[in-house]
């Protein structure tokens, strides 16, 4: 069993704004990071053995304080779904709904894995695709797509 390296002041920081609200990119912008590379060093933190066992203690003491457990969060999911019903609010009841498919793992994990060889030139060409963020790459990605599409002649 690997031994859990202790925290860099950084890392800890890191735990504690992404416990604020789930975001990886925020908080590692919060914690310190490059606006730049926010979105790889919260990748990097979030798969760190020792951040990663940090921030699921923190959750689940903060869970056994509060008294709350999954069943009663899908509870009060279900009562705000049918208080929007009858309140005839069709987005809150979607609202709801998607927030129980969440819980319940009903919806698959949107992630999309590129291998890309790299040589030489291609590191610095990587780097920058680093740091762009997700609406820029599927625009280069969308891009690419129409330059390999063959035009049907109009008649």
């Amino acid at each position: 069993m690997p031994a859990i390296t202790a925290l860099t002041a950084r890392q800890a920081r890191f735990i504690d704004e992404f416990l604020v609200d789930g975001k990886g990119a925020q908080a590692a912008i919060r914690a310190g990071y490059a606006v730049a590379g926010a979105r790889v060093a919260a990748h990097r933190a979030l798969t760190n053995a020792a951040v990663s066992s940090a921030i699921q203690a923190r959750q689940s003491a903060d869970a056994t304080r509060l008294s709350i457990q999954r069943n009663d969060v899908l509870e009060w999911l279900q009562s705000a779904f049918v208080t929007a019903r009858e309140k005839g609010d069709p987005a809150s009841m979607v609202s709801a709904a998607r927030e129980i498919g969440r819980l319940l793992g009903l919806y698959p994990v949107d992630r999309l894995k590129v291998d890309v060889a790299v040589g030489a030139v291609g590191q610095a060409e990587m780097a920058r695709m680093e740091r762009m963020s997700d609406a820029e790459l599927l625009a280069i990605v969308e891009a690419a797509g129409r330059k390999r599409r063959p035009t049907t002649p109009t008649v």
